[in-house]
């Protein structure tokens, strides 16, 4: 029996679209956990008015305390509690909307016998967008971190018995899919081409930088745990790998300039995140929840 996992953070605009489209696809018995954490909205109301097939079951477990780890030990928790601790399990943003058949490859991919992760291509819905966070994407798009491993920034990211076997309680850190991703060797790790996710990216080049920030500090703040493994990505290669793209794509060279400035501007303004607590340390992007 396949199941899900939703961590929310004040995510009353989407979480129930988020939560239908995980529905449609049909899966029978399908368990779907939502963890709304330190909501100050109605996510939690909001993920209850979500007609629910017969089918299916949605449990809505409500807690004071912020961070989405711990939102994530919390679903995994009632999920044992209710004796559906069951594979595979997905791991979803609440922001998140799965194209239709989505679920159902994910969940395909991770069932066969043996320790694997896999995730949805991720779709960037930049159409709300400003130029500058427009442009960050344009070239964002040749990123191999996006195309071919998992976790892969598409907020999907799928384990098999196996898989979760790895690792006991998520640790309190900000990059839960890099600490997922280092816990399978290459060959284990997929993006399943042909399932998408769509992702509402900022829709203001502020707050792009402001969650690129977060990335930064979560990947130095997860290196003194779980060190890179050799055969994962490094940012070396991925600005090699953009550039190059970029380069033969003359028309693409503004949106480089863009995204490299990003990437610099993310090292100088890390510390202000390490500096935060609590869901502050999210940088929870409000604008593409508008």
């Amino acid at each position: 029996m396949p199941t899900v996992v939703i961590p929310a953070y004040n995510e009353g605009k989407g979480i129930a679209r988020c939560l239908r489209a995980v529905l449609a696809d049909g899966v029978e018995q399908l368990t779907v956990v939502v963890v709304p954490n330190a909501c100050k909205d109605d996510t939690a109301s909001q993920a209850r008015s979500v007609e629910v097939p017969q089918s299916a079951r949605v449990l809505v477990i409500e807690t004071p305390q912020g961070g989405k780890t711990h939102a994530i030990n919390l679903g995994e928790q009632a999920l044992r509690e209710a004796g559906l601790d069951t594979f595979p399990r997905l791991f979803l943003d609440g922001d998140i909307e799965l194209a239709p058949g989505t679920l159902r490859a994910i969940f395909a991919a991770a069932s066969p016998e043996g320790a694997r992760v896999v995730a949805a291509q991720p779709r960037f819905e930049t159409s709300r967008s400003d130029l500058l966070v427009r442009l960050y994407y344009a070239a964002d798009y040749f990123n191999p971190y996006h195309r071919v491993t998992a976790p892969n920034g598409s907020g999907t990211y799928c384990v098999s018995r196996a898989g979760r076997a790895r690792w006991g309680a998520f640790p309190n850190i900000i990059a839960d899919d890099s600490y997922v991703e280092r816990q399978f060797a290459r060959d284990e790790r997929m993006t399943v081409v042909g399932s998408f996710a769509t992702v509402r990216v900022p829709r203001v080049y502020r707050a792009l930088r402001a969650i690129s920030a977060r990335k930064r500090e979560g990947a130095r703040e997860l290196e003194s745990i779980v060190p890179l493994r050799k055969d994962q990505h490094a940012a070396s290669g991925t600005l090699g790998a953009v550039g190059r793209a970029c380069i033969v794509r003359p028309w693409l060279l503004p949106a480089f300039m863009v995204w490299a400035m990003t990437k610099w501007l993310e090292r100088v303004e890390r510390g202000k995140v390490a500096q935060k607590q609590g869901t502050d340390r999210w940088q929870h992007d409000t604008t593409s929840r508008e």
